[in-house]
């Protein structure tokens, strides 16, 4: 990774703070709701949902965005995978303490309808501090600033690679965090 180009990159990030910091910390508080919601779904409330919570719980997420009617493909992931299955496997994914990519690959070959960046998307917002968002503008950002064998396409990832992502980004956070800007 070219760490001068993250550099250059976070004090471009620290002067827009400086000129809109309402704006930043509008942006921040709204993270933060996403991860206290999502953290609020821990395995025995996964395990209990029904189909209305199921779509309550994916339907707000960025990876749904393109879709027009987001009861559609929630539909689609019940009848395509089961409830009890589609539960069970989500819980498996976000609260077991096996390893991310056992749990990643797991859940990649279990679940049809849901791809890296809606899988990536519930693992960062459940748990911000260990795992990261993988969409096409992760990939776009990582690429940009250097990182060499990312994945092209959704079926290149696995969970060893998905893990290895995940590292990098926390070199980015913790660049971040000594610039100055800290997770609460």
């Amino acid at each position: 990774m070219n760490t001068n180009l993250l550099q250059k990159h976070i004090k471009h990030y620290q002067q827009e703070k400086t000129k809109d910091p309402d704006q930043f910390e509008a942006e921040w508080a709204e993270r933060k709701d996403h991860v206290k919601k999502y953290r609020s779904f821990d395995k025995a409330k996964i395990l209990a949902m029904d189909e209305e919570d199921i779509y309550e719980y994916i339907s707000p997420l960025w990876a749904m965005r393109i879709w027009g009617n987001k009861r559609y493909v929630t539909d689609n992931l019940i009848e395509d995978n089961g409830l009890e299955c589609l539960k069970k496997e989500l819980a498996q994914l976000l609260w077991s303490d096996q390893a991310i990519e056992q749990r990643w690959d797991r859940f990649r070959e279990s679940i049809k309808g849901m791809g890296p960046a809606m899988i990536s998307e519930l693992l960062c917002k459940t748990h911000p501090d260990q795992y990261i968002v993988w969409n096409r503008r992760a990939q776009v950002g990582l690429d940009y600033l250097g990182v060499e064998g990312l994945p092209r396409y959704d079926y290149q990832l696995d969970g060893k690679q998905y893990k290895e992502l995940c590292e990098i980004e926390k070199q980015i956070a913790r660049a971040l965090s000594e610039a100055g800007f800290q997770d609460d």
